[in-house]
């Protein structure tokens, strides 16, 4: 779980990574330091120290500098920060639906006349043993 300072910091830092561009919201309006990261967080528990370090090294510096800094000096903080970052900007309804996503495909299985058949094939062929 996350304070509020470390929330702040990932604010910043995400509104960095995730800007605005309409028709999507940035990492912030769509509610990544709330509850959308502690979702992720909750998927991904072994990334947990690499983040709060990553949140730690940034804190109270210009957001794009420490990204740049993050990214070049400690980079597997950087990729845990990005990773949960953008897990959990896709996580948002309002993504979502700026996205126009509806989900995966759903597998249609009626594909009943086929079965048959090969059930049709193997009946009329009788029982054998190889």
């Amino acid at each position: 779980m996350l304070d509020t300072a470390q929330r702040e910091t990932l604010a910043a830092l995400a509104d960095v990574l995730i800007p605005a561009s309409d028709p999507m919201p940035s990492a912030t309006a769509a509610g990544v330091p709330g509850a959308l990261i502690d979702l992720v967080l909750g998927f991904r528990p072994d990334l947990a120290e690499p983040f709060a370090s990553a949140l730690a090294q940034c804190a109270g510096q210009e957001p794009e500098a420490a990204l740049d800094a993050l990214a070049t000096g400690s980079p597997a903080q950087f990729q845990a920060l990005t990773l949960l970052t953008s897990g959990a900007y896709f996580q948002s309804s309002q993504v979502k639906q700026a996205m126009a996503y509806d989900g995966p495909p759903q597998v249609v299985r009626d594909d009943i006349d086929t079965y048959v058949d090969l059930l049709t094939t193997v009946a009329e062929r009788g029982f054998t043993i190889r």
